[in-house]
This record gives C-alpha cells, structure tokens and sequence, in this order.
C-alpha cells in the first residue's frame, strides 16, 4: 500500500537553454574557482564551529539525556536524565538532546515525541555549575547558538512534540517546554520563567515562544515578575493544554495517535504553515490524500462518526 508522500515540492528543471546560459564556459575560469573556494571555505568553516561547539559543550558533564522509540506506536521519548540535579541542563545533556532531535529528524514514520523528566520534575533549568564555568561572551555565544538551533529544529519536527512537565520547571526547563507544540502538566508542577531573578533574560528563543503562546502583555508580565505558576494557572493562563496525572498520559496520547503517521504529520505541517502561504500549501498537502488508498479504505469502511439515536432514525 502507497501513501502519500508529505511536504515534497515538484522537481523544478531550468530547461537546456536556462543550464546552457549558466554553463562553465560563459563565466571566466578564475571566478569559477574562486567563488568553488569561496563556497567551500564557507562550508568547511561552520562544519569547524559546530564541531568546536559540539566539543566545547561535551566537556560539561553531568547527567544524560537518553530516547526511547516505539516503532508500532510511531512515539519517542526523550527523558532529561540528571535527578541529582532536579534534570538541570549540562552542556553533555545539550550535545544529546541536540543529536537526539536530529535522529527524529530522519525518522519519515514518528507521530509524536514526548519530553519528559527523570525523578518528579521536568528541569529546574540551566546547571549552575555550567552557568558558572561557561560564563563569558564566548561562552554565551556558543551555549546560545548551539540551544536555538536544537529547539528550532524541536519545534520544526514533522511530528508532534509533547512536553510533561511536573515538579520545579524554571528557567531553561520553561524554554524546552514552551518548544513543544503542548505542554501537559501534572498537579505538583511549578513553572517559573525566573530568569530575571538570576540576572540575565530568556537565551534559547523561550521570551519569542512565550509570546506566541499567550499575548505580549501576559508574557511581558510574566517574565517581569518571574512569578511560579501552579498547574491551574499554567491551564488558565494558556501555557499549558490539561493537567493530567502521569498515568494517564497514554490516554491523552492514543487519542492523538490514531491516524495513519502521513496524516498526523500532515496536520502538524498544516498547523505550522506561515500565514501569507497557509492556504495554498495546505491545498497542496491535502491534493494526494483525495481518493488516495487512506481515503478508500475509510469510505469502505463506512466509517460513522456520530452515533445515530432513536430520534436520528425516525426522522
């Protein structure tokens, strides 16, 4: 069976003429190898920044981030893994949850990734420790590099992300939650943007999000007053979807998880489209699942989707 493929714009081919007037015989030879040598140059030297950063980070130990993935179900778990810590982020746990979410990048059958904390709490933020060893404008530039690349590509996955956040979820834990496309809470949790009471301001895009999120006057406060939120004002505020106990988690989850992996990541796609092109992409998207094998094996099926009542059959 044959399913739609997602997110694949048509080849576009310049035609002969197009690749005969930008052919190597038109341009001199001495500015064909110059900008070759220029554009590897390039290339070379931000493989050599993201490698000196990947090293630079790695050398801060303490805690892991590890990921299981379920096949059958189409889910990842990524746990922060450093309880002794309250899952504070090292910059080890950084390079991990960096290379984890660049794994889920290249998995084309996931439906969703669940973040969640090891030991009763999400993340109490950035490990001090780290904060105090790495705490120089190189530092910071890397650190801050290295962590708006991971969410970016956290929040651009082609499958849903979840965060679980319970127990003290400050600072850097916020900005990993806020990441997601939900936040789920468990009654014991207290999320704090408190960066401000530590001196500095939101590092990893987590202000941006906020924003997004819940409104510019509701974030500004926020993260004015650095106030602790409980599990209801998460709710109320729009910070967070439910609270829900940790087990039943799988409940809320299998609701979500029950289409086919290309229409779950299609609905993620559609979501996330920008608004000046949303309406064409998402006809776009939706074109190859009319009449595909999906939709004929529904209409087969005879699916109903309300149950009739004794009043729907004497009409």
């Amino acid at each position: 069976m044959r399913f739609p493929r997602l997110g694949i714009f048509p080849k576009l081919s310049l035609g002969k003429h197009a690749c005969e007037s930008h052919s190597a015989k038109h341009i001199p030879t001495r500015y064909n190898s110059n900008l070759l040598s220029s554009v590897i140059a390039d290339s070379a030297e931000k493989k050599t920044r993201k490698m000196d950063a990947r090293e630079y980070l790695y050398k801060f130990a303490g805690g892991a981030v590890t990921m299981e993935k379920d096949p059958t179900r189409g889910v990842a778990i990524i746990t922060l893994d450093h309880p002794e810590k309250r899952n504070a982020i090292s910059g080890r746990m950084m390079v991990e949850l960096h290379d984890h979410i660049r794994t889920l990048e290249m998995w084309d059958e996931g439906k969703a990734c669940i973040l969640q904390g090891n030991g009763g709490n999400f993340s109490s933020g950035g490990d001090l420790n780290f904060a105090r060893d790495s705490g120089t404008p190189e530092g910071a530039s890397v650190m801050n590099t290295w962590m708006n690349d991971t969410l970016s590509r956290l929040s651009a996955l082609k499958m849903f992300s979840v965060c679980y956040a319970d127990g003290p979820t400050l600072g850097g834990g916020t900005e990993i939650a806020l990441a997601c496309d939900f936040i789920l809470v468990n009654e014991n949790v207290r999320f704090g943007l408190v960066h401000g009471k530590l001196g500095i301001v939101t590092a990893w895009g987590g202000g941006t999000r906020l924003t997004q999120r819940i409104g510019r006057h509701k974030a500004l406060d926020l993260l004015l007053s650095a106030r602790i939120l409980s599990a209801k004002e998460c709710v109320d505020i729009g910070i967070a979807q439910e609270i829900i106990p940790s087990m039943n988690i799988n409940n809320w989850l299998d609701i979500r998880l029950q289409h086919h992996y290309t229409v779950t990541r299609a609905f993620k796609e559609i979501t996330t489209l920008p608004s000046n092109i949303a309406q064409s992409e998402e006809r776009r998207i939706f074109l190859p699942f009319w009449g595909g094998e999906l939709n004929k094996a529904a209409l087969n099926k005879r699916v109903k989707h309300v149950t009739a009542t004794a009043n729907d059959d004497q009409k």
